[in-house]
């Protein structure tokens, strides 16, 4: 099949554009894509949900009426959705907004149909973005990996987002790596030994700060860049964390490039020796794929929303 990774934009997006919508858990990014390549790209919106899910909405509707088009959209959130329908049924950092229909209640204060506005798990999103304009371009399967507060990841297959039959498809962050003693912190999820407690931003300040290093990750990948010492010790250790829990992706789906993006991604410099480590323990095959930095950014996401919209 082609990609549209390959496909002129002139060819894919109609001549009006199509908008892109992420909400996060700190603030809304979007924007209006036209044909040319050309990004109008919003102010950030506050996700503010202090007044509830309705005012929050109200503001939201206001904030994409200001883009003056009703072309093709799509809405990247953090959470699950019901199989089958449009309602957001699990969100750990948007609770207000569980229950919630989104594409109907965006619709209906747009004065649109709620049939043109598609909404997608913001991870998946992202790495649809990626797959489209930024490292990915090209490649028909690949997974992402944003290392954030969490760790969060998006599988394509075929040029397609991989969503599975209930929503969780790319939960990458809650594989488990490690058991027992080796896993003395609870995941938010309430299990232990998930990836992201090892291999997040957060995990990251943590272990950063329990051996006395520079909890400012820009500083801690600096300084591991300077010289062999504690701290490209320990960004080498995460990354082998890291590449553990991407091996077992490459063991099932057989995936031949990898996206780290996300905050923490840009030491993947330094990480990617240890990735590289963790993978060839795991992975039987020992097969190596392309692991590629991200290249869009905070962009990732509403970019990806603009293309499922379409």
């Amino acid at each position: 099949m082609t990609s549209a990774s390959s496909t002129p934009l002139q060819d894919m997006i109609p001549e009006c554009g199509a908008i892109g919508i992420d909400i996060g858990g700190t603030s809304v990014k979007g924007g209006l894509l036209l044909p040319d390549g050309t990004r109008h790209v919003s102010v950030p919106l506050p996700t503010n949900l202090d007044s509830g899910a309705g005012v929050f909405l109200d503001d939201l509707a206001h904030w994409i009426g200001a883009l003056g088009c009703t072309c093709p959209m799509g809405v990247g959130v953090p959470g699950v959705f019901a199989p089958g329908s449009r309602k957001l049924t699990d969100s750990p950092n948007l609770k207000t907004l569980e229950g919630c229909d989104l594409a109907q209640e965006l619709g209906q204060r747009l004065g649109r149909e709620a049939a043109s506005i598609r909404v997608g798990n913001d991870a998946n999103l992202a790495a649809f973005g990626e797959q489209w304009l930024g490292a990915g371009r090209g490649h028909d399967d690949m997974v992402m990996v944003t290392l954030g507060t969490g760790v969060g990841g998006g599988i394509i297959l075929n040029g397609r987002v991989f969503e599975g039959p209930a929503g969780r498809g790319g939960e990458v962050g809650h594989i488990r790596i490690h058991e027992g003693e080796l896993a003395p912190i609870a995941c938010g999820c309430g299990n232990h030994g998930c990836l992201e407690t090892f291999a997040s931003a957060s995990a990251a300040q943590r272990l950063a700060r329990n051996a006395s290093l520079p909890t400012d990750l820009s500083q801690l990948a600096d300084a591991a860049r300077q010289s062999a010492g504690p701290a490209r010790d320990l960004l080498e250790t995460i990354g082998m964390d890291l590449g553990r829990g991407l091996a077992q992706i490459l063991i099932l789906l057989d995936m031949e490039t990898i996206i780290i993006g996300g905050g923490f991604g840009a030491a993947l410099d330094m990480l990617k020796p240890g990735i590289q480590e963790g993978i060839r323990e795991r992975d039987f095959t020992a097969r190596m794929p392309q692991i590629l930095e991200a290249e869009l950014g905070s962009d990732a996401g509403w970019l990806g929303a603009a293309r499922y919209g379409l």
